[in-house]
């Protein structure tokens, strides 16, 4: 029969308190893979609904897209807006010269995914060679490569064979690449130079040709693309299009406004990072994430149990753990982006589990032994 201890019942009261306090939050994802690219001086009314850039648009449309209707850029010009949503903070450069005090020894994301055993990767678009830091090389513009500014080996920079030309980005392997990424198209390409809406047309048919075949990875796969601008035309008060596209987005146009600080304390906060800089100030992106979104390594875990090892599932009220061989097991709870929330010992072949006070939806249950490690995903009604 099923057996209860005191002991048990107290550690799993802690379980749900703590449960309770974290799911009261919103819980984000954690994205595999993020491809960032940012392309040139457009207000949002020039790209969305614009004929000139019919492959942003069916972007923004998708049924995996979120469109960010009230997204800013921070500042003009260029330079100063790519420092922000790289760091969190414009580091007081106010123009697109080379900054004279570099390379900063200031927090970046791309240290922090480094030192949390993370990856990051900027992929430029005519970068002449791997590191290379001049300012500029072909088409290629060094004041839009923010991330050449920490290239060093001193606090907080990060090495030169994260520089990278952007013939280096895959054109199928996408799991190769790193967890985050900037993508420099060059200023040709990045909707800079030329004349409108010619150069519209031809970033938008670049993001197309260059960016497409990872979109359709990332919609079926957990990753992330964002398109975002630097700066607008300088005549829409700094209005630009934002879009997000992935397999956990919820589709459909957000009118919450953001701005580069808000995409950037959104990417710490993905990855569980401590918040830098100004973007303190600014709340992440919470409200355009599927609920109970299932990442790609627990879409193929039984919902139910093996010879009734998880039952009932779905559950409402208690669900139980039947496992024999139950001496020094333990049972895990996570939320399903991977967050752990607490551990609890098996006491009893049957161990009770009350799920009262718990958020409704799906959680994933890890049960440790000698034998090694069970998953079962668990409903909770």
């Amino acid at each position: 029969m099923h057996t209860h201890l005191v002991s048990f019942r107290f550690v799993l009261v802690l379980l749900i308190s703590h449960a309770n306090l974290v799911m009261s939050q919103t819980i984000l994802p954690r994205p595999d893979h993020i491809v960032i690219v940012i392309m040139e001086n457009h207000s949002f009314n020039q790209i969305i609904g614009s004929s000139a850039a019919p492959y942003i648009n069916s972007l923004a449309n998708d049924t995996l897209s979120a469109l960010f209707t009230q997204s800013y850029g921070v500042t003009h010009p260029s330079q100063p807006n790519y420092l922000a949503l790289y760091s969190g903070n414009t580091q007081g450069i106010t123009d697109d010269l080379v900054p004279s005090n570099n390379p900063f020894t200031t927090p970046n994301i791309g240290k922090q995914l480094i030192n949390s055993g993370k990856t990051f990767t900027t992929y430029s678009e005519d970068l002449p060679g791997v590191g290379y830091n001049g300012e500029t090389s072909g088409y290629y513009a060094r004041k839009h490569s923010p991330a050449s500014n920490w290239i060093g080996t001193g606090t907080n920079q990060i090495p030169p064979t994260t520089n990278q030309s952007f013939a280096a980005f895959p054109s199928s392997n996408f799991k190769s690449l790193p967890t985050v990424c900037f993508i420099m198209p060059n200023l040709l390409n990045d909707m800079h130079d030329g004349a409108d809406p010619a150069k519209i047309t031809r970033g938008d048919q670049w993001i197309s040709n260059n960016m497409n075949s990872y979109v359709q990875w990332a919609k079926a796969n957990n990753s992330l693309f964002i398109l975002t601008f630097d700066e607008d035309n300088t005549l829409s008060s700094n209005h630009i299009a934002t879009i997000f596209t992935g397999r956990m987005i919820q589709s459909g146009q957000y009118t919450t406004r953001i701005n580069h600080y808000t995409i950037f304390h959104t990417l710490e906060k993905l990855y569980g990072l401590p918040t830098i800089g100004d973007s303190i100030a600014y709340p992440p992106i919470n409200f355009c994430w599927k609920k109970n979104y299932l990442p790609n390594s627990l879409l193929n875990l039984p919902d139910n149990t093996l010879d009734g090892l998880i039952y009932p599932n779905p559950c409402n009220g208690f669900f139980y753990i039947e496992l024999s061989d139950y001496q020094h097991a333990t049972a895990e709870l996570y939320h399903l982006n991977g967050e752990f929330i607490q551990v609890c010992p098996l006491v009893s072949k049957e161990t009770e589990i009350k799920t009262d006070g718990l958020n409704k939806g799906l959680y994933l249950v890890k049960i440790r032994n000698k034998e090694g490690i069970i998953q079962r995903k668990i409903i909770i009604n």
